[in-house]
This record gives structure tokens, sequence and C-alpha cells, in this order.
């Protein structure tokens, strides 16, 4: 996929600066992190009310996603915001939500002229250019210092908007925290 290889270096730089042995000495994000948030909130869209209750028979539905919106207090990298945000929607029972539940998938125009650029586009993302809905998310962080040791709570909410009521149709969250240990300025 486009962002996966367009991102994929300082994506593996990051997720190998955190893979040392021993207590973890930051509380960043890491590339486990990332993969384990879209892959849980792809299985919470999966068992919603929201998709349960269409078929391939309901109005076609097509979904805009935008990149993640960092509330935190790392610094995600673009690449990464987006990575999140496309491995909800390439998981594999998504591909057969939107066959088996009318749903189609789109990105923003700019994204897509940046992925064709770089000759990495998914044609499925590109195909449909009206969307009903927007699919869009925030991750959040509270941090938490004692002595040596500091903790991070991030907070990751995903949603779906009807553009026509501009009602939310499907909310979820993912939270999780990290430890790290060490004098901060060794």
């Amino acid at each position: 996929m486009y962002v996966r290889r367009m991102f994929g270096l300082s994506l593996l730089s990051l997720g190998l600066a955190c893979g040392c042995s021993g207590p973890p000495r930051t509380t960043r994000m890491t590339l486990q992190d990332y993969t384990e948030i879209s892959g849980e909130m792809a299985a919470k869209l999966g068992n919603s009310q929201f998709l349960a209750e269409r078929t391939t028979s309901s109005p076609r539905m097509v979904i805009a996603i935008r990149k993640i919106e960092n509330l935190s207090s790392d610094m995600i990298p673009a690449g990464a915001q987006w990575y999140m945000q496309t491995r909800v929607v390439e998981s594999v029972p998504m591909t057969e939500w939107s066959r088996d539940k009318n749903i189609a998938f789109t990105i923003p125009a700019d994204r897509l002229r940046e992925a064709r650029r770089y000759g990495e586009v998914n044609e499925a993302f590109a195909t449909q250019r009206k969307p009903t809905h927007v699919m869009t998310a925030i991750i959040r962080s509270i941090t938490r210092t004692a002595d040596k040791d500091r903790t991070d709570l991030y907070y990751c909410e995903y949603q779906i908007t009807d553009l026509a009521s501009g009602g939310i149709v499907w909310a979820d969250k993912v939270e999780f925290k990290r430890l790290a240990e060490g004098i901060a300025w060794d």
C-alpha cells in the first residue's frame, strides 16, 4: 500500500528505536501501537450495530477518510497518521464489508495526488469521489511523571459522521498506557 511504503522507513526507524531490551525508557507510541490501534478499531467497527444493519441492498455509502488528528504529546509522523486510518479500511474484513454492506471508501483529492506522485495508489480509494460519510480519528494523551518514571495514557477515538445530517453514526475508542523508567536527562 502506498502509505506503508511511502512512510515505511520512518515507521521502521521509530519501531526500532523503541525495541531495546530492559525496561522501556520512553513512552512514545511505536509501530506496534499504531498497528494494534487500527486492528482493534477495525474489529470494533466490524462488530458495530452501525454495520450490522447494512446489507448489499442498503443505499450506497461512500466514506471519506481523513488523516488522524494528533492532540497527544507525541510527535506522530503524518505517514503514521494515514497508516492508522488506512489500516482500518484495508483490513481483510473491511474488504468483505465493502462488498456485503455496499460501502466504498475514498481519500481526499490532495492525498490521492500525493499517492499518485509516488506511483503507489490503491485505486479502490480513488473510484468514489462523492462521500456520504466521513471517518475521523483523534489521539490524545495525558502524562504523569513521578521521580524517574513516566506514564502516558493514550486515548484514540474514531467516528463516522453522516454528512447529510451531521450526526455521528458510529464512534468507538481505544485506550492504553505506556510506562517508562529512567532518568529523563541521561
